[in-house]
């Protein structure tokens, strides 16, 4: 739907691009907000305040914006520093000094007064995390949807580090580059035209000697210039900006500002491109293009027996697993918690009493939400799903809170309880201690704008949680990460509706490239296991649906590996492959710069050591009632970032996958639960799941016991590799 949108506007580039992209998406830009330094006590206007923020060199231009796009603009003097230089923002609780970000919050607000209607926030952040999560905390907070339609741009096709630049260039926008500091650029840079295919061509140049491959030092990304906008379409732009040059003032570094004088607005003559131009990034990576055409093509499967008969309507689980609490030698599990009072709540207060019960529990072990990686939320009825979310948002405030996957059972869950919650938490551990010292957080992903790179969360939780692993023994270090990521449903990220095209089959491989887009983010090399959620269908659809996901694994996983670079990238830049004096001055040698942004191989082969048996992990597929939003696919897995790894796989009755980590006392286990295959319960009551996750159909045998360590998912149906329908499986560690 359409959205009324305050466009976050420093001057630069990027904040002016992405309100274009806003006005292709059919939203309506209702404000121009900006954010300018504090005159200082000489009275004196200086131009740059060097925040870590906000851009603010070129300051002096901005009032100039509202007459030129005819929208009102807003400004709000910065107050505060960078109380917190997390890379990750949360509101500050308790006020230690003013946070630089907070200047937002009576800038919106005096905004919203304005202009009630509106209801988003559009920012240009391309790759800083520091960026986008500020923006993200004070929009939220204020009951405004972020959007972030740059995020990531240089990783979606034609994965080109320059290609913002060249479609900039596309669409007319003209932004001058004010200040350089850093990556080889001098002076002569200043007043270009960023988007110029001969100063493109300077950049690459530059960045080649000085820089990084794919770092987005040739955007600016990392401080190396800021650009000034003046020009651009004219569906935004009315006027144009022309502004006299004054002086160039050199710092220390390398730094060099072009300030000028005598600003003015000029009518702008002849017809300019507009949003035709635009282009809007390829919904599909590369190789999952080729994975959806290959599915296009598929005959129709044939039934093996034990997929072919009809899934019948399942009664309640029949497992004694609920409410169990778990120490293991790394994480602590609460599994199955659901509420058992005496007095009949709604599912909200369920939850509610669930919630501070684990808080309770957890603080038993000197834990609180904080520590929690990863959560399994249950529910009876999906169309819950809002009002649960009200009562669980509330317990995690942290930047990064856990991932999760959220499924409704329907009638499997057991009579009178509509909500069922698994948690696992990290213990407090030395090599986490360490870690934190190290600098080396474990980290998170939490992306809340909506872009064109994967979905915003639909609820209060991270797209993934990476965690250590603990090493072998003391004397050895492990830099294995084990990687939690929520459950990904096929949503088109820059509108945020369901992807219908291409039916089930373009749906179930959208949503898989969500968990490998997030995966890559986190470095992920290798998953444990896929899980493809699947909700209820008619029966003669249910097998196709089976292979169709375990097709799309199989396919992605043996997909050609990445290539590292691509010649014809950016074609546009060899038109200005020239040579000038700043070349031959400051080039020593034929530095040439990669324009392609190398993605994370994922699989990554030089991580694993495996047979042909194991070069693809295993895809099991459940059914449940129900998806959020009615998807209908969701997908779950385990990664492990970093490291070496080996698997093997053990031919019992069902198959057994081990994956284990180099240097570490870890290892992961993905197994069936067959007929007539009885060694799982001794492996169960041996007590060496740290924790695990259970997917249980109707038949998974009742005489199991107390599953310790187990998160527990009651499943209508669930089928193990190549489509054989199972009674359950665990995946876990």
């Amino acid at each position: 739907s359409s959205l009324k949108v305050i466009a976050l506007v420093s001057g630069g580039k990027d904040s002016f691009y992405s309100i274009l992209h806003c006005l292709a998406a059919g939203h309506t830009v209702v404000a121009l907000a900006n954010l300018y330094p504090p005159i200082p006590a000489d009275g004196l206007e200086h131009e740059d305040l060097n925040s870590f923020m906000y851009q603010t060199v070129g300051h002096s231009v901005i009032p100039l914006y509202e007459k030129a796009t005819g929208i009102p603009l807003f400004r709000q003097e910065i107050r505060g520093d960078a109380v917190n230089s997390e890379r990750d923002y949360a509101a500050p609780a308790v006020t230690l000094g003013l946070d630089e970000t907070e200047s937002l919050v009576p800038l919106i607000a005096r905004i919203k007064n304005a202009h009630p209607e509106v209801n988003a926030i559009s920012t240009g952040a391309i790759l800083s995390t520091y960026q986008r999560t500020r923006v993200e905390s004070v929009a939220l907070r204020l009951g405004l949807t972020p959007l972030s339609f740059l995020w990531q741009y240089p990783l979606l096709p034609p994965y080109s580090q320059s290609a913002l630049l060249h479609d900039m260039r596309a669409v007319g926008q003209d932004s001058r580059i004010i200040k350089v500091a850093s990556g080889g650029l001098d002076e002569t840079f200043l007043w270009q035209n960023v988007a110029d295919s001969k100063t493109i061509s300077r950049l690459g140049k530059a960045i080649a000697r000085f820089c990084d491959n794919g770092d987005g030092a040739v955007l600016g990304e990392g401080g190396e210039f800021e650009t000034l906008a003046i020009d651009g379409p004219d569906v935004l732009w009315k006027k144009k900006i022309e502004i006299e040059p004054d002086r160039v003032i050199l710092g220390g570094g390398g730094e060099a500002i072009w300030e000028g004088k005598a600003a003015r607005l000029v009518k702008k003559e002849g017809e300019r491109v507009g949003l035709k131009s635009l282009r809007i990034p390829y919904l599909w990576d590369d190789e999952f293009e080729e994975v959806l055409a290959s599915l296009e093509t598929l005959p129709e499967p044939t039934l093996p027996n034990t997929a072919a008969e009809p899934i019948v309507p399942a009664g309640a689980s029949h497992l004694k697993i609920t409410n169990m609490h778990y120490k293991g030698d790394w994480s602590i599990t609460l599994s199955a918690q659901v509420y058992e009072g005496d007095l009949p709540l709604d599912p909200p207060a369920q939850l509610a009493s669930i919630l501070h019960s684990a808080v309770n529990t957890l603080a038993g072990d000197d834990l609180d939400t904080t520590d929690i990686l990863h959560t399994t939320l249950i529910l009876r009825n999906m169309s819950d799903f809002s009002a649960v979310n009200e009562i669980y948002g509330p317990f995690f405030t942290s930047p990064n809170p856990p991932s999760r996957v959220t499924v409704a059972c329907g009638d499997r869950l057991p009579s009178g309880v509509d909500v069922m919650l698994s948690v696992i938490a990290a213990k407090k551990l030395p090599i986490l201690k360490t870690y934190r010292e190290l600098g080396e957080q474990p980290g998170g992903l939490h992306v809340q704008s909506r872009s064109y790179w994967a979905p915003a969360n639909i609820g209060p939780y991270s797209q993934a949680i990476a965690t250590p692993l603990i090493p072998e023994s003391d004397s050895v270090s492990c830099s294995t990460e084990l990687v939690f990521v929520a459950g990904q449903i096929p949503l088109i990220p820059g509108s945020m509706e369901v992807y219908t095209e291409h039916g089930f089959k373009g749906q179930a491989l959208l949503a898989l490239q969500h968990l490998f887009r997030i995966g890559r983010a986190m470095h992920v090399g290798r998953w444990v296991a896929g899980v493809a959620f699947m909700s209820t269908c008619p029966d003669q659809e249910t097998y196709q649906r089976v292979q169709t996901a375990q097709t799309a694994w199989t396919a992605i996983h043996t997909a050609p590996p990445l290539p590292e670079h691509d010649d014809d990238a950016a074609s546009d830049a060899e038109e200005a492959q020239v040579t000038d004096p700043w070349d031959m001055l400051n080039i020593r040698g034929p530095l040439v710069f990669d324009d392609t942004t190398n993605r994370e191989p994922l699989p990554d082969p030089s991580m694993i050591i495996a047979d042909e048996n194991t070069a693809i992990p295993p895809c099991f597929v459940v059914q449940v009632a129900q998806l959020p939003r009615d998807a209908p696919i969701e997908w779950s897995a385990l990664g492990l970032a970093k490291g070496t790894l080996t698997s093997e796989m053990v031919f019992h009755q069902p198959r057994v996958f081990y994956t284990d980590v180099k240097d570490s006392k870890v290892r992961f286990i993905a197994l069936e639960v067959t007929d007539d295959w009885n060694e799982v319960p001794t492996l169960i009551r041996t007590g060496v799941w740290d924790h695990c996750t259970l997917y249980a159909g109707p038949d998974f045998p009742d005489n199991w016991g107390s599953l310790k360590g187990v998160s527990y998912v009651p499943c209508q149906a669930v089928w193990g590799h190549g489509g054989k329908k199972v009674r359950g499986v665990l995946v876990g560690r």
